[in-house]
């Protein structure tokens, strides 16, 4: 006589991350259409037809690399106590991509604590360290930009106007977040020493440095500027590749130069993909280099065109297959 034995219902927190992933899935499915239909496809394709398709694939390629050295880097900046696996975080970070590219204002970011509190298991103070170190590293990589394309080639005026702003805004955030990795105790400590609801709200917030390893642990400081750096000269690969697709002799310095343009273009994200806004960058950029203008544009279009690709399609695909197996580990 056989028995049969009924699935034992989800725990709650597991329904709660699933419900979260699939909201997700959801808000991106339609941020993505809406995004499809905004992005100036039929130009981007039609400039296609004048390129050498093999280095357009590198350049693919080398967009969608910077995606798993984003997810060691992620991995990297976790406190010790919540590392979470590869995978996990390559999850985490795909999708944050594609949301960063396709929904306005700060959805990305929200995106991105979500899923690491939902899929790669931190606590929402871990998850907010995670980000803000993640801002931290992204702003000195841009610094180190600037400063290498200033070496290679003269800024142009409205590229120099920006550094001020990025200069003051890593400043700042390097300054909060070295206090409160080494002082957050202390500072907690006296906020709560007179309770009242504002001190209580500031506390919380003073208390996510704890979960600041990565800035305690200096040992960890030189894999994570190799991670920085990496993902910069994955994106250094990418902007060559489209220049000798277009025929052009490979240049370090108008590379550099393009990298730099962007550093400053993407302070002020607009969705979806900062369509318009990468293409004036780069096309900008060009130009002050000389290059004749269809060519400039050409290239800006075809260079967003290799970053998004990669940006858009792989976090919708993560997301896509959670729901198509709705078994696996939503942890």
């Amino acid at each position: 006589m056989s028995v049969s034995v009924a699935p034992s219902p989800l725990p709650p927190l597991r329904r709660q991350r699933r419900w979260l992933i699939a909201t997700l899935w959801v808000v991106l499915t339609i941020a993505l259409v809406a995004a499809v239909r905004a992005v100036p496809w039929r130009g981007m394709v039609g400039q296609l037809g004048h390129v050498r398709p093999g280095w357009v694939v590198l350049a693919v390629a080398a967009y969608a690399a910077t995606l798993p050295v984003w997810a060691a880097e992620w991995r990297l900046l976790a406190p010790g106590s919540a590392r979470s696996p590869f995978r996990r975080m390559l999850d985490v970070v795909s999708v944050m991509a594609s949301v960063l590219n396709s929904v306005p204002f700060f959805a990305g970011e929200a995106s991105g604590a979500a899923m690491l509190i939902a899929r790669a298991g931190l606590s929402r103070g871990a998850a907010v360290s995670v980000l803000a170190m993640d801002q931290l590293l992204s702003g000195l990589a841009k610094l180190v930009v600037l400063t290498t394309a200033a070496l290679l080639v003269p800024l142009p005026s409205w590229l120099r106007a920006g550094v001020l702003a990025l200069v003051a805004g890593v400043a700042a955030l390097l300054t909060v977040c070295v206090a409160l990795a080494h002082r957050w105790g202390a500072l907690r400590e006296r906020l709560l020493s007179k309770p009242d609801r504002v001190r209580a709200g500031v506390a919380r917030v003073v208390s996510i440095g704890r979960h600041l390893d990565a800035i305690r642990e200096t040992h960890r400081a030189w894999r994570l500027a190799a991670l920085a750096i990496s993902k910069k000269a994955l994106e250094l690969l990418g902007i060559v590749a489209v220049q000798v697709a277009f025929g052009l002799e490979p240049s370090l310095a108008a590379a550099m130069l393009m990298l730099a343009a962007l550093a400053i273009a993407s302070l002020a994200p607009v969705a979806p993909g900062n369509v318009g806004v990468y293409e004036a960058a780069v096309f900008a950029a060009y130009r002050y280099l000389g290059v004749r203008p269809d060519l400039a544009l050409g290239m800006a279009v075809v260079q967003h065109a290799c970053f998004l690709l990669p940006m858009l399609a792989t976090g919708y695909v993560t997301l896509t297959l959670r729901q198509l197996r709705p078994t696996a580990d939503v942890r």
